[in-house]
């Protein structure tokens, strides 16, 4: 990673939009701007706030500087945790003058070839990532299909790493996922109960998520929720 050279052009690049459950096209996050070059080998998240993606229903008074570079380091701080990882894609450039991450990509991600083909085999690589970042001290909320993808090996890769926050201290500001949160989400935030000193408890949200929201081809993650919690860190 080159936090100091010129970043690739992103010009002509695609935005990417996941399949909502009625089929039709959705943004991915509230977060940055997904592109996709046209090959569909590098895939580049864009944390700079002046992108149309994250604008496209509107204005966002809550989506600030402040919220995206939080964000943004985060995801530079646990890319960096977990690059050694199996399930960490090549980072190809970080250009930090502008915000933008390049990974690697390999065409499409689960969410879209679960869409195509319900027969694509996942659980036990999403399990594994999952189990392997609690031993960690990571929860990860970003544990959606559209999160990750299989390289040329068939390895399951992750991406989207500012969702994470330290297991033992899951507390985030409320003015950051206040800020990334859709409206359709919101309950997602109230599920977590009152605030804490001006912060949400996420690991109310990262079990919920396992054990009721997530979804992988219309099944929970709530096998990997009991082998998780149902044993002793």
């Amino acid at each position: 990673m080159d936090g100091n050279r010129q970043a690739m052009n992103t010009d002509n690049w695609i935005s990417f939009y996941k399949y909502a459950d009625d089929g039709s096209r959705a943004m991915s996050q509230q977060t940055y701007e997904p592109l996709i070059n046209p090959e569909r080998t590098v895939f580049c998240a864009n944390y700079n706030t002046n992108n149309s993606y994250q604008y496209k229903y509107g204005p966002r008074p809550l989506y600030t500087e402040e919220v995206v570079k939080w964000f943004f380091e985060n995801e530079l701080k646990y890319i960096t945790k977990f690059s050694d990882k199996s399930y960490m894609p090549e980072i190809l450039e970080v250009d930090k003058i502008n915000k933008k991450i390049f990974y690697e990509w390999n065409g499409y991600s689960l969410n879209e070839m679960l869409f195509e083909d319900s027969k694509v085999e996942w659980r036990e690589s999403i399990k594994n990532i999952l189990i392997d970042l609690y031993r960690e001290d990571t929860y990860k909320l970003t544990m959606y299909p559209h999160c990750h993808f299989f390289d040329k090996n068939g390895v399951m890769k992750a991406i989207d790493w500012y969702g994470c926050i330290q297991a033992s201290d899951p507390f985030i500001e409320t003015k950051y996922m206040d800020g990334i949160i859709h409206e359709t989400a919101i309950f997602r935030l109230q599920e977590t109960g009152d605030t804490i000193d001006g912060k949400y408890n996420l690991e109310i949200m990262f079990k919920q998520g396992l054990q009721h929201h997530v979804k992988w081809n219309n099944c929970s993650l709530d096998y990997i929720y009991k082998e998780i919690f149902n044993n002793d860190r």
